[in-house]
């Protein structure tokens, strides 16, 4: 960010825009075409990240506080969390529907009410598009789940 920051108060950040242009034109490639999917993709799990933040606020306070937390606690609070990003990521509406209909949640927004471990389990099948899903969604965002867990 730095980085850009800087380039762009260049005096000659227009001069190297119009050369990237214009080599981007003579091989044929659709530079802005390229530039606002990526900006689709960021601004989308950008929107997402923000939107399940307070829930993974909850979650990981959570298990901060258990002394008797297990590798397999991590991974439930991670698979809330999966959902809670997918709610935002709208080519993932029917995919959160459906995992929200195998967990019986009754709230879409609250995941962890009336939450059921041994209904969230990510063998079933419906959990693999979702999880896939969401880490597709954060790769088009330029970053990983790993690191909006661990932001």
């Amino acid at each position: 960010e730095t980085t850009v920051t800087a380039a762009r108060a260049s005096p000659h950040w227009l001069d190297l825009v119009t050369a990237v242009h214009a080599v981007s034109s003579a091989v044929g490639s659709d530079l802005d075409g390229i530039w606002n999917t990526l900006e689709k993709g960021r601004m989308e799990w950008l929107g997402a990240v923000t939107a399940a933040h307070p829930l993974k606020v909850i979650l990981k306070e959570a298990l901060n506080k258990d002394k008797n937390k297990t590798e397999r606690d991590e991974v439930d609070m991670k698979m809330v969390y999966i959902y809670a990003l997918s709610l935002s990521i709208e080519s993932l509406a029917n995919e959160s529907e459906a995992w929200r209909k195998v967990v019986k949640m009754k709230n879409k927004a609250n995941p962890l009410q009336d939450y059921n471990v041994d209904l969230w389990d990510p063998r079933k099948e419906e959990w693999r598009p979702l999880d896939l899903g969401v880490q597709e969604a954060a790769e088009r965002g330029g970053s990983s789940f790993q690191a909006a867990w661990d932001a």
